[in-house]
């Protein structure tokens, strides 16, 4: 399950959608069946009217998680096409292992991370082939999504991964630069993702900061330790 886990979760968050990162307005989301908080980056808000429908519409397009927030860029709101850079995800598989804790789905994930279909990125490559087909079926209309993600390393808040892709539908096509991070909150596994465009400097590692600066601030309203 967390092989699986590992590839599928971050593909499954790649979508034609609109999207600094200093501490702003609060987070609400829940965590299977516990409240939580968390922060919301400068800039960022959760979509509204013509973005929201948009945003759950493609949270049906993924079967196998539940998408717990999108955060789109607050200048980008309901404007004709959105954008196809710059937004984040929240998202928690609905299959999920027994709780546990942080400190060991990072120590768990390191290990089977080292595998060489994963250093390759040879593992992530069907899943997400498989998940254009998924928001194919969500939006009715095809969408072809190609690339690979690889592991970025870890700390003690997430273990990432990163890579670039291209995105092809019939209205347009477009690399994105994709970052995650997989952690523990309220013991369940929730993946964190932030997209931009991959010709700004530096792209990789600054949308992995950015998915850790989430992570960190999202806690259990009942003060459980993650």
């Amino acid at each position: 399950m967390m092989r699986a886990t590992a590839a599928a979760m971050f593909a499954a968050g790649l979508a034609a959608l609109p999207g600094g990162a200093q501490a702003a307005d609060p987070l609400s989301i829940r965590v299977g069946d516990v409240p939580v908080t968390g922060a919301i980056p400068d800039g960022y808000c959760l979509p509204t009217g013509a973005d929201k429908a948009g945003a759950d519409l493609l949270a049906k397009g993924d079967p196998d998680n539940q998408t717990l927030a999108m955060l789109i860029r607050c200048d980008q709101q309901n404007k004709p096409g959105g954008t196809k850079y710059d937004y984040y995800l929240i998202k928690s598989p609905h299959a999920q292992p027994p709780a546990m804790k942080r400190a060991e789905f990072i120590a768990m994930m390191t290990e089977e991370l080292k595998l060489p279909a994963y250093q390759t990125g040879e593992a992530t490559r069907p899943e997400i082939g498989k998940a254009g087909d998924n928001l194919s079926t969500a939006l009715g209309t095809k969408v072809d999504l190609s690339g690979e993600i690889r592991p970025r390393g870890a700390d003690t808040v997430c273990i990432y991964m990163g890579g670039a892709f291209e995105v092809r539908s019939a209205v347009s096509s477009y690399p994105i630069a994709a970052g995650g991070c997989g952690t523990i909150v309220a013991g369940r596994i929730l993946f964190i993702y932030a997209y931009d465009d991959p010709a700004k400097p530096n792209s990789g590692a600054v949308l992995l900061q950015r998915t850790r600066w989430i992570a960190e601030r999202l806690k259990a309203t009942d003060g459980r330790a993650n």
